[in-house]
């Protein structure tokens, strides 16, 4: 790992624990009523904003870094993930333990692009739209958007109706299940080594 590189990577680490303190400062002040005259409230409010803002850089070009080089990416994320790999078994063991992780994580992704693409509407008809006496209908579709579209998620499948239940798609943010699936490759990897070591 050349120097500048993990100069890079100790100032988002230790940037991480500072940001969190700032983040609690933060919420805790209520800067709408803070009156003008407070300097030193307001200068580490715009302190903080700074520090965020070189922080997102930081995050950005480790980012990039992570991808585009390979003994970069080695010596990092083994580290982070505890990756040891002394002898001839522990790298096999490491590499069975790769290719588990690899298709479970494949596994989860087609599960959860299918839950993002179903939708079901659960709903009665408007006494106008009754046929046979039959008053509550259930819809299903599929909807699959490249980018994302509010307007289409809140779309009223009930045309007039009492929606009784209704599903579209993943209740949780983009950023929740990024974090989720990171979390899950490194628990599901240590659980296979540990698995396979017995």
């Amino acid at each position: 790992m050349k120097k500048w590189e993990a100069i890079l990577l100790k100032s988002f680490l230790y940037g991480l624990p500072i940001l969190v303190v700032y983040a609690v400062f933060s919420y805790s002040v209520d800067w709408k009523n803070v009156p003008q005259s407070d300097n030193v409230l307001r200068m580490l409010y715009d302190l903080g904003g700074l520090i965020l803002g070189v922080w997102m850089i930081l995050a950005v070009s480790l980012s990039l870094r992570l991808i585009f080089s390979g003994n970069f990416r080695e010596a990092t994320l083994s580290k982070l993930t505890l990756i040891k790999e002394q002898d001839e078994r522990e790298s096999f063991l490491t590499g069975r333990a790769a290719k588990s992780t690899m298709l479970a994580s494949i596994a989860i992704l087609i599960f959860l692009f299918c839950l993002s693409c179903f939708q079901v509407y659960y709903y009665t008809l408007p006494p106008e739209q009754v046929v046979e006496g039959k008053t509550k209908v259930i819809s299903l579709g599929m909807r699959l958007d490249l980018f994302a579209d509010e307007a289409g998620k809140a779309a009223d499948a009930a045309a007039g109706g009492k929606s009784l239940w209704s599903y579209s798609g993943l209740p949780f943010s983009s950023s929740s299940i990024i974090l989720g699936l990171i979390i899950w490759q490194i628990g599901f990897y240590h659980f296979s080594i540990k698995r396979m070591m017995k």
